[in-house]
C-alpha cells in the first residue's frame, strides 16, 4: 500500500511522508523538506515506476514538518521537472494558509501549481477532522481513500483514533502515528496498545508512523509493524 520517504516525528531527521502511485501520478501525503530532498535524489519516476506526469500532495495540517517542502517541490517541478503539482487542502481554512505560504512566503509561480480544497470539490480523497494541536483547532485532518479497492486510513498527527471510527472499516489499512513520550497532542502508544486486539479482530492492518523513538516503540509494541520505508 503506502511507502514512506520518512516516518519520524517533528524533531527527527526524516519527517513523516507517505506516498503511492496512481499510474503516472505520484501522490504524497504531506511534504516536509526532508521528503523533498529524498524525492529529488531518488527521482519521482523511481517512485511511480514510470514517467511521472503529475504530483499530488495531500496536506494534513500546516505544521512545518508536514508542509515545509511544498514550496520547494513546486519550484523544482516548475523549473526542472516541468510537471504540474496539485495540492489538496483538507479544508478552506487550511487552503488559505497554504495559499499564503506558496504565494507570499515561497513566491511560487501561480502557473506552477493548482491549490484546491477537498471541501469545495470531489477529489477522490476524503479528509477526516481530528484532534491535534490546540493552536490549530479545527484545522488538523487525516485522510481516507482507496488503493486498488482497499480502504486506507491515514491519521496524520492525532491525539486519538476516536475521530476515525466512522471510516475505519473492517479489513482497512490503518497508518497511525504513535508517541512514546507524554504528549497531549499525539497518540500515546499505551492508548494504541489497548485498542490493538479489537483492530486485529476486525482484520485491520496497523502500521506505525510519525515515530519519536523507534527503539522504545518497538519494545513496547513488538508485534506491530512500522510503516515501510522506501529503499
Amino acid at each position: 500500500m503506502l511507502r514512506f520517504l520518512g516516518r519520524g516525528s517533528a524533531f527527527c531527521n526524516d519527517n513523516n511522508c507517505a506516498f503511492f502511485a496512481q499510474n503516472s501520478r505520484l501522490v504524497l501525503l504531506d511534504c516536509p523538506m526532508s521528503a523533498f530532498h529524498k524525492l529529488k535524489t531518488i527521482g519521482a519516476d523511481a517512485l511511480t515506476g514510470c514517467k511521472t506526469e503529475k504530483i499530488t500532495v495531500l496536506v494534513t495540517h500546516s505544521h512545518s514538518d508536514h508542509t515545509g517542502g511544498i514550496g520547494m517541490l513546486v519550484h523544482f517541478c516548475y523549473y526542472v521537472m516541468h510537471i504540474p503539482v496539485e495540492i489538496i487542502a483538507p479544508s478552506s481554512a487550511v487552503k488559505d494558509k497554504l495559499r499564503f505560504l506558496l504565494k507570499e512566503l515561497d513566491g511560487c509561480r501561480e502557473e506552477g501549481y493548482t491549490l484546491i480544497s477537498a471541501d469545495e470539490m470531489q477529489t477522490g480523497f476524503t479528509p477526516v477532522p481530528t484532534i491535534h494541536s490546540p493552536e490549530l483547532a479545527g484545522q488538523c485532518f487525516g485522510w481516507c481513500f482507496e488503493i486498488d479497492g482497499t480502504r486506507v486510513v491515514y491519521t496524520g498527527d492525532t491525539a486519538t483514533l476516536d475521530t476515525f471510527k466512522d471510516v475505519l472499516t473492517d479489513g482497512a489499512y490503518l497508518y497511525t502515528e504513535t508517541a512514546s513520550f507524554d504528549s497531549a497532542v499525539h497518540l500515546r502508544l499505551n492508548v494504541l496498545k489497548e485498542m490493538l486486539p479489537e483492530l486485529e479482530k476486525r482484520g485491520i492492518k496497523v502500521y506505525l508512523m510519525h515515530l519519536d523513538d523507534e527503539d522504545k516503540i518497538a519494545k513496547a509494541l513488538p508485534d506491530v509493524k512500522f510503516a515501510p520505508l522506501y529503499e
